[in-house]
């Protein structure tokens, strides 16, 4: 068994490889952090208080099908798609901002920085007083659904194309976003 440590990136998370073994053959690049014994395959780092080390634990969802931002991540990918918001929207804010910051849905703080929040990302655009800027709800919710209809080489994970959020959680989200003075 080879450990290896490298970074990478998954719909918003980031973590490094647990493994990478010649028994275990496959189409993931060799820095995705996949464990072929675990529950769902995809694992992550946990830190060990006062150790020093990582400690690499199951993850509550396989996140397998999703492609990584690895630049060995060859497999293909659905194609962008653009998608049509009916409006009312009705969304509900609350439930967004639990969206936002789940582990294993949105995860947005990892790469935004929201009000509130003392750990903020620093990669993806700040959505503090995001109301101010009055976006269309449509356009919000195509670029929470599928950015790379904007920007091909968009690092933000396709959010509906990939399964990751439903048209509800996306729609919440969208509240939360155009609440936020």
């Amino acid at each position: 068994m080879q450990t290896r440590t490298r970074f990478f990136c998954l719909p918003a998370i980031i973590a490094t490889l647990l493994l990478s073994s010649s028994a275990f053959s496959s189409d993931y690049p060799a820095d995705f952090a996949v464990n072929p014994a675990a529950v769902n395959m995809t694992v992550e780092p946990k830190v060990v208080v006062n150790s020093g080390k990582l400690e690499w634990v199951p993850f509550a969802r396989d996140l397998t099908p999703w492609l990584s931002l690895s630049h060995n991540d060859k497999r293909p990918t659905p194609r962008p798609r653009q998608v049509k918001l009916d409006e009312p929207l009705n969304g509900d804010p609350v439930r967004g901002r639990e969206l936002a910051l789940a582990r294993d849905k949105g995860y947005c703080i990892v790469c935004h920085e929201l009000p509130g929040e003392a750990w903020a990302g620093t990669i993806g655009a700040l959505l503090l007083q995001f109301k101010k800027h009055k976006y269309p709800n449509e356009l919000v919710f195509q670029q929470i659904f599928d950015s790379r209809v904007f920007n091909p080489i968009s690092i933000m994970p396709p959010y509906g194309t990939f399964g990751i959020l439903n048209e509800q959680e996306i729609r919440d989200l969208v509240a939360y976003l155009q609440s936020l003075d």
